[in-house]
Order: structure tokens, then C-alpha cells, then sequence
């Protein structure tokens, strides 16, 4: 796959901002569209179907 070298946005003019933005959204697109189906895999988690995971919530911290 060909690496996309991105110039600094400082450098680059409005058209050529545009251009790189198309790029890399039409790489995306290309790499989505050819992408093989995921395979299921052997190995799972050990979840239950009916189970569900979630995340310790964020605790602000008291200064």
C-alpha cells in the first residue's frame, strides 16, 4: 500500500489542503471497498451473549 506523505499545512495553499483532504478520503474509500469480510474468529472474550461491558466511569479528581 502506498504511504501518503503529508507536507506541513502552513506550506500548503487552500487548493492543495483540498487536494490532500481527497487523498486521503479516497484512500479510505478504496481500502473500505476492498477490505476482506471479517472472519469470525476461534477465540472469544467468554461473554455471554446476554452479557454486556462497560467501563469504569471518570472520576474528577478533588484538589
Amino acid at each position: 500500500m502506498k504511504s501518503i506523505e503529508l507536507a506541513s499545512p502552513s506550506e500548503m495553499s487552500a487548493s492543495a489542503c483540498a487536494g490532500e483532504i481527497a487523498a486521503i478520503l479516497a484512500a479510505a474509500i478504496v481500502r473500505t471497498l476492498t477490505a476482506d469480510e471479517p472472519k469470525q474468529r476461534e477465540v472469544g472474550l467468554g461473554f455471554l451473549p446476554d452479557q454486556r461491558v462497560h467501563t469504569t466511569p471518570y472520576q474528577e479528581e478533588k484538589l
